[in-house]
């Protein structure tokens, strides 16, 4: 975190890119581009393979093809550290891509481009579907003190669920930082 122990906010409208992702046939099925509620997901780009691999996001606590065990983020919430009676065990996401975009979510990972030799820091989020009936809202718990995002109320910026196979995945935004 900065040194004003704020976390740090990135707008993902600039200087980024999208990449579609094809969704699976159960989407159409479930009619989730009409019903179901757009959301944001941020994570380490070294999730991101794993990620695409298998089409959905694990808990901490989970274990990943090839028997790496999920953790919690750093710098979030942990079975150590954490309000009494908070869970998490949970996918987490946001209405906010900002939210999801924050050093805690989605932390600056640095990239050597092949082609230009040329080295560059990125960050990257999945924007999803959710089923609006799976989740829970709550307050933002990355510690910050001011507005995160003038569309969301920082009480209601934090969904969160523990319900599997209830999150599409559809887009993967790329901010180059």
């Amino acid at each position: 975190m900065p040194e004003d122990n704020q976390p740090k906010i990135m707008g993902f409208h600039s200087d980024g890119f999208v990449f579609a992702l094809k969704t699976p046939p159960k989407a159409l099925a479930l009619d989730v581009f009409k019903k179901w509620h757009v959301a944001f997901h941020g994570t380490r780009l070294e999730s991101v393979k794993p990620i695409l691999e298998t089409g959905d996001f694990l808990m901490p606590g989970d274990i990943r093809m090839g028997g790496v065990k999920l953790s919690e983020c750093p710098g979030h919430f942990s079975d150590e550290n954490k309000p009494q009676g908070f869970d998490t065990k949970q996918i987490f996401l946001s209405p906010s891509i900002r939210y999801s975009g924050c050093d805690v979510y989605a932390p600056e990972s640095d990239f050597l481009d092949e082609s230009t030799k040329r080295s560059h820091r990125a960050r990257v989020v999945f924007q999803v579907y959710i089923n609006p009936t799976s989740y829970n809202v709550g307050p933002q718990t990355i510690g910050a003190q001011s507005e995160i995002d003038p569309k969301f109320s920082n009480q209601e910026i934090e969904w969160f669920t523990k319900e599997r196979g209830v999150v599409i995945i559809y887009g993967l935004l790329v901010k180059v930082e």
